[in-house]
């Protein structure tokens, strides 16, 4: 979009404004994408570590009391843990998610988010204070408690036609809350920390659990490996 829009600015404004305009397209150089005609191979780590340079660019001109706040979905749990391993390592911790409906139309098809109507309004702080260790089955039993709290609201929401999607990309914003505050410090047994993929993974069986989409799902009091 900015392309589509740049060409035409350039043709009423590059003798006006020619510093601005010397190039036929937006610079691209630094765009934080993962683009394999531009990197290779290499898109992804390009674009993971762009990502983390971004996040730590607006860590250290944020004032200790501000917020950093961005939108973000997806269906699939490997975009969210690239943005958000890079948010955590770049000293973020997530204060709080909320939805919100941002494209009410989509047409046939898996076109663009693939349905999913909801945003997820992240609102971060900077990491003030090392996280406290704890837990996967203590935390996880934090989690577990907030969920039940937004089942009601979801199911009427759901009855209104929210898609099941939307339900779990709302679900997931909150439970990743948690686990952003302890984030680096949430271990499977004594000497295991659990990464952000291992997290979702958690966090994503806890979900379908709830939503009866584990017809059995195994004792609460079963160690992590075995239940995930």
């Amino acid at each position: 979009m900015a392309d589509f829009f740049y060409v035409w600015l350039r043709i009423a404004l590059a003798d006006v404004h020619g510093e601005y305009f010397e190039s036929s397209v937006t610079p691209q150089a630094l765009e934080v994408v993962a683009n394999k005609a531009r990197a290779g191979d290499g898109a992804d780590d390009f674009y993971r570590r762009l990502l983390t340079e971004s996040w730590r660019q607006a860590h250290r001109t944020l004032k200790s009391g501000g917020l950093l706040t961005f939108t973000f979905h997806h269906s699939e749990d490997e975009p969210w843990i690239d943005v958000l391993k890079s948010l955590f390592d770049a000293g973020f911790v997530l204060e709080a998610t909320y939805p919100i409906r941002s494209d009410e139309t989509k047409g046939d098809g898996d076109f663009g988010s693939q349905k999913i109507e909801f945003d997820i309004i992240h609102v971060c702080r900077k990491r003030i204070e090392d996280p406290k260790p704890i837990s996967w089955a203590k935390l996880r039993r934090q989690v577990l408690r907030d969920v039940r709290d937004l089942q009601n609201l979801l199911e009427h929401h759901q009855e209104e036609g929210l898609p099941e999607a939307d339900v779990q990309v709302i679900r997931r914003g909150k439970a990743l809350e948690y686990f952003s505050r302890h984030y680096g410090q949430v271990y499977k047994d004594q000497d295991t920390s659990m990464t952000v993929l291992e997290a979702l993974l958690g966090i994503n069986q806890l979900l379908d659990e709830e939503a009866g989409g584990i017809k059995e799902p195994p004792p609460h009091n079963a160690e992590p490996f075995t239940r995930m």
